[in-house]
């Protein structure tokens, strides 16, 4: 299934009533939207708070069934009117609000995301981490099928897509900036400082 007519559809569902509070599309189809050539296989969307995740619960209910047969944690998990929201803690110390539905098969999640105390951030040289707090400053807009659609930039995606060894994606993110350019303040901060070397190899490669 296309991720574009998913989001669209999302969109009309979703957009008015969450027009005053934030969110914003990551994951791959932001680096889609933003130009580089990879094929999502799900769309992510990260809330400003646990808040927004209920919100949009309620706004997609039509898409939960009665009950889930998946335990949580399984991949085919999705949200119910039993148990529309999985809230807690992870196995690696992260709190989450997470909801998921299937639109016409295809995967849709939304999250609210608190790291552990002592989680590194950019004022430590740890760069911005994509599903974190420090990304709200510095989210775009981009026109998408008549909407301002909120999205998390290609220079905070880097990072998080070096630090996971993304290698496809980070070339992808690098090609669009070798052709377009970047926002070297905003590079500086949301790089990890290993990464900034990182980045200036891959930049002068052709």
């Amino acid at each position: 299934m296309n991720w574009r007519p998913v989001l669209e559809q999302i969109l009309e569902i979703i957009y008015a009533p969450l027009e005053h509070v934030r969110w914003a599309v990551i994951g791959s189809v932001a680096s889609v939207l933003q130009g580089c050539q990879v094929s999502p296989n799900d769309l992510d969307i990260l809330a400003f708070n646990p808040q927004v995740v209920y919100r949009f619960t309620e706004l997609m209910a039509g898409y939960a069934p009665p009950t889930c047969e998946y335990p949580l944690g399984d991949i085919k998990w999705r949200s119910s009117e039993a148990l529309p929201i999985s809230a807690g803690p992870d196995e690696y110390g992260f709190t989450w609000h997470f909801a998921r539905w299937f639109v016409d098969d295809f995967r849709v999640e939304v999250a609210h995301i608190v790291a552990p105390e002592g989680f590194p951030t950019s004022s430590d040289g740890a760069g911005i981490w994509e599903a974190g707090p420090e990304i709200w400053p510095f989210v775009r807009t981009l026109p998408f099928a008549g909407y301002p659609l909120p999205v998390v930039p290609l220079e905070i995606q880097l990072e998080t897509n070096l630090s996971r060894g993304l290698e496809n994606r980070v070339g992808e993110i690098v090609a669009v900036f070798q052709e377009n350019g970047y926002d070297c303040a905003l590079i500086q901060k949301s790089l990890a400082k290993r990464h900034l070397k990182v980045l200036e190899g891959l930049m002068q490669e052709q």
